[in-house]
């Protein structure tokens, strides 16, 4: 699990190296509007589980089995009930915020870069998550073939495998902000069902 801990923050250390490169046009995307507006017009539904009523999810998904889990600074996350999370942050070398979900051998890490870690860059927010899929950083942490698509809930990913781990790597972009979300796990693990629409869930701070 060490192992795959290591990875993952290799991989957002490369991430933070490449906003120091690349440029592109400034443009918010929240996506994070859709939850308030849904629980305003439902005001009837139970308040108490503010996760299903604000992020409902296919029929195949186990929404029902779905927490919320807010990690501060970086987003909310929807996963089942029992996975381990830690959060943290870093400055240097560029500021950064972090959430690791562990669920035995599957790990999720979510990292969210601020407005504040682009000007500290002196590049502009990507226009979207295309455009972040083309910044040095990004693209310094995948194999040279590697292309970006979307799945089927939406995600802009792209999947490979390293050293025996496959990893699942997702683009996302928040108010003033853009992230990854990056699930790895080890090749012949039975993945739960539904976590790539799990992942389609989480919403960047």
């Amino acid at each position: 699990m060490k192992r795959k801990n290591i990875l993952a923050l290799l991989l957002a250390l490369s991430l933070c190296l490449g906003l120091l490169a690349g440029c592109g046009g400034s443009k918010e995307e929240p996506k994070a509007e859709e939850a308030p507006a849904q629980a305003e017009e439902a005001p009837a539904e139970t308040e108490e589980t503010p996760a299903e009523v604000e992020e409902p999810a296919g029929e195949d998904a186990g929404e029902a089995e779905l927490q919320e889990y807010e990690a501060e600074g970086v987003g909310t996350f929807y996963l089942p009930a029992g996975w381990e999370m830690e959060t943290g942050s870093d400055a240097e070398p560029l500021p950064r915020a972090y959430a690791d979900f562990t669920s035995g051998d599957i790990h999720i890490q979510g990292i969210r870069f601020g407005a504040d870690a682009y000007e500290a860059a002196g590049v502009p927010l990507p226009a979207d998550v295309e455009e972040y899929s083309q910044r040095e950083g990004v693209r310094r942490g995948l194999p040279e073939d590697a292309v970006f698509d979307y799945d089927e809930f939406g995600n802009y990913y792209v999947e490979y495998t390293e050293d025996g781990t496959v990893i699942y790597h997702v683009l996302k972009q928040g108010q003033d902000s853009m992230g990854d979300v990056i699930l790895s796990y080890p090749e012949g693990t039975d993945l739960p069902e539904g976590i790539l629409q799990w992942i389609s869930q989480a919403a960047l701070a």
